[in-house]
């Protein structure tokens, strides 16, 4: 968008149209303004490739409220007959605004409903949700850490104690998830370098349980460099908050990140997956 910094894209669809809800904020103030000019937007298409046509925007922070600072870390999902969507105010402040319709009017809680930051929600078939998130400690180590609830109402209740569950000391920021070989599969940007070697590239985890999780693989899943359809390529300064598309079968069939070009504003990328489905 002219004059707008784009990120944390989710896309979800409802009848023959795909909705992206996604984090903007004006470009005059650099990719640091999230911090306090956030806002989420929609965006519509007919097709999971777009191009992506704005249409609204769905929440701004609020004066005298627990979001009073942003609205940041967008995600879209459907629980049973709601809309559902969660967002962060500041660092580890959790919560989410709920509608009828994908288009609103939407309702939002009056305080957090979790403390973690980059939530990553999955809603069962049985409306119970699981989430994973980043958790920032007193360190400085981005854990890993997630909660359960008997529904998207809540209550929320950590899972063991918030500690991390990422393997081997392992870091991240940005999780996305999906249920696929009957198990939680995240990706993620994998931070301080720890499960790939490279900084910030997508790294992959699988856990039958929500609480053990194993790396599925060194490689990175995607790096800074994205290659386009026409035979050229571009690398990013930044390629961040990865979502990842799956259909009814559970294979992944897009991966959208921030993109983050060497000069200008960033954009939404949406790159085309094969029919994804992990056989770990």
């Amino acid at each position: 968008m002219d004059d707008y910094i784009l990120w944390c894209s989710s896309v979800i669809k409802v009848g023959d149209t795909y909705h992206m809800f996604a984090s903007r904020w004006p470009a005059q103030y650099g990719l640091g303004g999230w911090t306090k000019y956030s806002e989420c937007v929609r965006a519509t298409s007919t097709n999971l490739l777009g191009p992506y046509e704005f249409r609204e925007v769905v929440l701004q922070k609020r004066t005298n409220n627990w979001d009073n600072s942003r609205v940041h870390n967008v995600k879209i999902v459907k629980a049973g007959d709601k809309f559902v969507l969660y967002y962060i105010n500041s660092a580890n402040q959790t919560g989410y605004a709920v509608a009828d319709a994908v288009t609103g009017p939407w309702t939002r809680l009056d305080k957090p409903a979790m403390k973690v930051s980059n939530p990553a929600i999955l809603v069962k078939p049985d409306l119970s949700v699981y989430v994973f998130g980043r958790l920032k400690d007193s360190t400085d180590v981005n854990r890993g850490i997630a909660f359960t609830a008997p529904s998207y109402t809540g209550p929320y209740t950590v899972v063991e104690n918030g500690d991390n569950l990422l393997p081997d000391g392992c870091e991240l920021e940005d999780p996305t998830i999906w249920w696929a070989n009957n198990q939680y599969n995240i990706l993620l940007n994998d931070w301080k370098a720890k499960a790939t070697g490279t900084f910030k590239a997508g790294a992959q985890y699988f856990s039958k349980d929500g609480v053990h999780y194993t790396l599925m693989t060194k490689e990175p899943v995607f790096t800074k460099t994205v290659s386009y359809d026409d035979g050229t390529s571009e690398t990013f300064s930044r390629r961040e908050r990865p979502f990842v598309y799956t259909n009814e079968k559970g294979e992944v069939i897009a991966l959208f990140t921030a993109c983050l070009p060497k000069d200008g504003p960033s954009r939404v990328v949406v790159q085309p997956v094969k029919n994804y489905y992990p056989a770990n």
